[in-house]
């Protein structure tokens, strides 16, 4: 337990909003979508937000492999993404906006990110006058863009959260962090058509970098793809009618080499690329159905992988592996409610031994106060604990004109690993291993599941915030802050 520390300045600030709305099943989408009336915007706001905390959390960082130039490092295992959590001292950011054209950034003044899941108390960047606690979080922005949009298309280039899909968890594209991406969209009366171009951090551990300069695929052996780069193509066509729509998608991950025509093209099959040795391919289904203007339910299915004997059945080349997600929304007047069930197997987005195709996302981050110091974040690209997990989750929504108040509750099952003697959750780090040449050892092992009862309560009244998070009724922490 640590002690409460209260800091208050005051600031005067503009409120305002990305002109990004996350509203649809393909998110995000721009205003300009949802009205033919825009005005020129020209903002530049300041907002300060002073927070104060009390909890006891489990801060330790679950890392892959011995320091080198990062260590592949887990957002989730222990921490469960607090850091994404705590807002920021202080938030800038500026929008214009002018005949269908927008640029937004916004800045966080904010501790880095691992300081700020071990020193969560309050979100001040130095104690007192003591500049051996200074930290400040050279990551941003995590929120920028250009785009240009009319009634019918958008195109735009940035750093943002994706999200494919109506469900609150997603299983082949979330918004569980932002996406360095060049995204395309177009919408012809009750069809849509969505087009991103992703980028990873290239940047891998000296083990990582050994495998994917060593090994090769199964059916091109020799053939070494370890050029620093890794991609990720997606696209989709949406189909809606009058209560029911449906999505179906593909995600291309690209590693190891520059992605050229063949990779990229907005209307090509991806799986029919045959990218051997620098290719990962993933299909997925979704769809919504309103019953009525209360009622609605909701669904995806993404498959990584499926063995049938007419192709790579029996060879062990690769194994099985889908996720899907079932659920409903409903509304009462001033509440909603929400029901969800969402699974990933056991190789789920990690059926490629190559460390560049894996199926997520990585970002760099330095931390000058404490370890790991140089973390290569590997995040999900889909469903927001990864691979081998189900997970049960209800919540609940309670509005009015100066009240708000938010209710979740997820009872998840994790999947582990040994480890060199330690239980840890399975993560990308620990992908098939039976599709590369020479013949690659499998390092860990399976073991039991974990189970997880994760609670989170938000509210606000009017400028007031508050949040409350437990992890098995052990972790908690309890905060709020006024934003000014």
């Amino acid at each position: 337990m640590k002690k409460i520390v209260i800091f208050m300045l005051f600031f005067f600030s503009v409120l305002t909003f990305s002109e990004f709305i996350y509203n649809s099943y393909v998110s995000p989408i721009p205003i300009e979508w949802l009205s033919t009336e825009q005005n020129d915007i020209y903002k530049i706001n300041l907002n300060f937000t002073p927070w104060v905390a009390y909890g006891n959390w489990n801060s330790t960082f679950v890392t892959n492999n011995p320091w080198g130039w990062g260590n592949p490092t887990n957002p989730a295992e222990n921490v469960f993404y607090l850091f994404n959590k705590i807002p920021p001292l202080m938030n800038l950011s500026f929008e214009f906006s002018k005949n269908g054209f927008t640029i937004f950034s916004d800045v966080k003044i904010q501790k880095e990110p691992i300081t700020r899941t071990k020193d969560f108390e309050n979100n001040l960047i130095i104690q007192g006058f003591n500049f051996d606690t200074f930290s400040f979080d050279m990551n941003f922005p995590e929120m920028f863009y250009i785009y240009y949009a009319n009634q019918t298309s958008f195109i735009s280039i940035g750093r943002y959260p994706l999200k494919w899909g109506a469900s609150k968890y997603p299983i082949t594209i979330s918004d569980t962090t932002f996406q360095d991406n060049l995204t395309f969209s177009t919408k012809i009366d009750n069809f849509r058509y969505t087009y991103h171009f992703i980028s990873s951090f290239p940047l891998l551990s000296a083990e990582e970098q050994n495998i994917q300069s060593t090994y090769s695929d199964g059916h091109t052996p020799g053939v070494i793809f370890d050029e620093p780069y890794k991609s990720i193509i997606a696209h989709r066509f949406d189909f809606s009618f009058e209560k029911f729509r449906f999505g179906i998608g593909e995600l291309n991950v690209v590693g190891g080499k520059f992605p050229d025509i063949v990779d990229m093209n907005p209307l090509m099959f991806f799986h029919n690329t045959y990218g051997e040795g620098y290719s990962n391919v993933l299909a997925s289904l979704d769809f919504n159905y309103s019953i009525n203007e209360n009622i609605s339910i909701y669904g995806e299915f993404s498959m990584d992988d499926f063995e049938v004997p007419w192709t790579e059945g029996g060879s062990n080349y690769k194994p099985g592996a889908n996720g899907y997600n079932l659920g409903g929304n409903f509304k009462f007047d001033k509440l909603s409610f929400w029901i969800e069930y969402d699974h990933t197997s056991e190789w789920m987005y990690i059926t490629n031994y190559l460390p560049y195709l894996r199926i997520n996302v990585r970002h760099f981050y330095l931390d000058n106060l404490t370890s790991p110091k140089r973390a290569l974040m590997d995040f999900p690209l889909g469903f927001i604990y990864g691979p081998d997990a189900t997970m049960v989750s209800a919540g609940f929504n309670y509005s009015t004109n100066d009240f708000n108040v938010e209710f979740e509750y997820n009872l998840l099952f994790k999947g582990t690993v040994i480890d060199n003697g330690v239980q840890r959750w399975k993560w990308f780090w620990d992908s098939w291993y039976g599709n590369v040449t020479p013949e690659a050892t499998y390092a860990v092992e399976d073991s039991t599941d974990l189970t997880y009862n994760i609670i989170n309560v938000n509210a606000n009244f009017k400028k007031w915030f508050f949040k409350f998070k437990t992890i098995n009724f052990e972790n908690f922490i309890i905060g709020a802050y006024y934003k000014f």
